[in-house]
């Protein structure tokens, strides 16, 4: 018989994470398509930066909580070395003044660090997944 489970909030956290990533990866790719198709649109989403800050403050929290209870868990440092990598490049273009990097540096600095903080988000979804980490779950 199968011993049911309590609520485990790593799942609950990389979900948030990966998909605060996605949407910022989203807004980079979107916001030139949508600066040559409508005058007005671009004003609302390209140029109020506090889109950026909202993000961060949604994905930093899940991230963290997310990547140390995992890396608690499963001791994959890779995730934590990933996870950390893609949160300073997330971070970086919101807290650096303005005009450091150029508009197009970015962008792709924003994009690069995203798809390396979904894969980390991934890694360690994947991770706590597996049996080494459900047999640690059991024995806590």
């Amino acid at each position: 018989m199968e011993k049911a489970r309590s609520f485990d909030v790593v799942p609950v956290a990389d979900g948030i994470g990966i998909l605060g990533s996605l949407a910022c990866a989203v807004h980079c790719i979107l916001t030139p398509l949508i600066l040559v198709a409508g005058p007005m649109l671009p004003a609302y989403f390209s140029v109020d930066e506090s889109f950026h800050a909202m993000l961060l403050l949604m994905i930093l929290p899940a991230s963290v909580l997310s990547f140390g209870l995992g890396c608690w868990r499963h001791k994959d440092r890779t995730v934590l070395v990933l996870g950390l990598v893609g949160l300073a490049g997330l971070t970086f273009p919101v807290v650096a003044p303005h005009g450091v990097i150029g508009e197009v540096s970015e962008r792709w600095l924003t994009l690069g660090s995203a798809a390396v903080l979904i894969s980390a988000h991934v890694r360690n979804f994947k991770r706590c997944r597996s049996d080494a980490c459900d047999d640690a779950l059991e024995a806590a």
